[in-house]
């Protein structure tokens, strides 16, 4: 009689490297599809919080009667001109007219970037121009800041760049201030 046992260990040689080859397949695509799933969310997290971050600066800005400061990230008063970006982590924008009392209730608000953190706050000021303790976060996952002024202070360009998870995010809007007193930074 003949024996069949070399086939059988082909054949189970075979199965078994089928079976290999599409269980490699199937959780190679388990892992692309979830990293292509969390890449997604976080993408569209960061577009959520742009939205949400300009909403808030717009309000801010468009609001007040025009920016008091502006403080770059080297620690130093910087005013961007029409064309270029400056690199900012504090906006201090005037709410109180230079002829109401001091103890007004209207106060100068700042939205200040944290920059160990990558939030950005909105503080309100006291009367000296520093920043009262606390404040309100507005966003995350902000890594920077620029913002250009035109149109003789009346107009601030604001570009922001986020990022999470190897994800980045970049947007960019116009304020037009509408109760606008004062000079041109």
């Amino acid at each position: 009689m003949k024996s069949n046992g070399g086939y059988l260990i082909i054949e189970s040689i075979l199965s078994i490297s089928i079976i290999v080859i599409l269980s490699t397949m199937l959780c190679s695509l388990i892992l692309f599809s979830t990293t292509l799933k969390l890449n997604v969310e976080d993408k569209v997290e960061l577009q959520q919080q742009a939205s949400d971050i300009s909403g808030h600066i717009k309000e801010l800005i468009g609001k007040s009667k025009g920016i008091m400061s502006i403080q770059s990230k080297k620690k130093e008063l910087a005013y961007g001109s029409d064309e270029t970006f400056v690199d900012v982590i504090s906006i201090k924008c005037k709410y109180r007219n230079d002829n109401e009392l001091q103890s007004s209730t209207i106060k100068d608000k700042e939205l200040s970037l944290k920059v160990d953190t990558n939030k950005l706050f909105i503080n309100t000021l006291y009367n000296n121009g520093v920043s009262e303790p606390g404040g309100y976060e507005i966003g995350n996952y902000i890594d920077n800041v620029y913002i250009s002024m035109s149109n003789q202070g009346r107009c601030a360009n604001i570009k922001l760049a986020l990022s999470k998870n190897k994800q980045y995010y970049e947007t960019k809007f116009k304020i037009y201030i509408k109760d606008f007193e004062g000079e041109k930074l």
